[in-house]
C-alpha cells in the first residue's frame, strides 16, 4: 500500500512536470515565434501602407514609421532568441569544428562560460534602463519605450537559458556520458 501511495504521487508530480513543461513551452513559442511572425506581418503592412501614402496619394502617414520601428526591434529581439534555440545562430567555429569531442567541448564551455558571465553582467542594468524608459514616448503613437525595450531582457534570459543547456551538454561529453555534442557533430558534417 505504501508503495503505490509513493507511485501515485510521483505520478502527480510527474504530471504536474509536464504540464509545466508544455505551458513554458507554449509560452516561449508564443515570444519567439508568433510574436516575431506577427510583428514582421505588421511592419510589412505598415511600410506598403507608408509607400502608398507617400508616393501615391501624396499624403504621408506619421505613425507608420514608428510602428515600423517597433516591429523591427521586436523582430530581431525576439527572432534572435528563436535562432539560438534551434542552434542556428552564427558561431565562430573554424577552430571548434576541427577538434576531437572532448577539446571542442572544453571550448565550447570555456566561451559559453564567458558569454553567461557577460550576460548575467548586463541583466540588471538592461531591466534598470528598460524601466527607467517609462517616461519617453515614440512622437506619433505614444507607445511608451519601456515596452519597446522589455523584450532586450527576455532575449538576455533566454540566451542564459539557452548557454546553460548547451554546458550541460558539455558537461556530459566531458564526462564520457555523451559521444559528442549535437553542435559539434553538426560542424563535421558541414566540413
Amino acid at each position: 500500500m505504501l508503495v503505490s501511495i509513493l507511485a501515485g504521487r510521483y505520478e502527480a508530480r510527474s504530471a504536474g512536470r509536464i504540464l509545466v513543461r508544455r505551458i513554458l513551452g507554449v509560452v516561449r513559442d508564443i515570444f519567439e515565434i508568433y510574436i516575431p511572425a506577427l510583428a514582421f506581418l505588421t511592419m510589412f503592412i505598415a511600410f506598403i501602407l507608408q509607400v502608398i501614402s507617400r508616393f501615391v496619394i501624396d499624403m504621408p502617414l506619421v505613425w507608420t514609421k514608428d510602428l515600423i520601428v517597433v516591429c523591427f526591434v521586436w523582430i530581431v529581439l525576439f527572432g534572435a532568441c528563436y535562432a539560438m534555440r534551434s542552434r542556428k545562430h552564427i558561431t565562430f567555429s573554424l577552430v571548434y569544428s576541427k577538434l576531437k569531442p572532448k577539446p571542442a567541448a572544453l571550448s565550447r564551455l570555456a566561451g559559453d562560460l564567458i558569454i553567461m558571465a557577460i550576460f548575467i553582467i548586463l541583466l540588471i542594468p538592461s531591466l534598470r534602463y528598460s524601466l527607467s524608459l517609462h517616461l519617453l514616448k515614440t512622437t506619433s503613437l505614444k507607445i511608451n519605450y519601456t515596452y519597446i525595450f522589455l523584450p532586450f531582457i527576455y532575449l538576455v534570459l533566454s540566451v542564459i537559458g539557452y548557454t546553460i543547456v548547451e554546458m550541460i551538454e558539455d558537461f556530459k561529453v566531458l564526462r564520457g556520458s555523451l559521444a559528442d555534442s549535437a553542435a559539434h557533430m553538426r560542424e563535421e558534417y558541414t566540413k
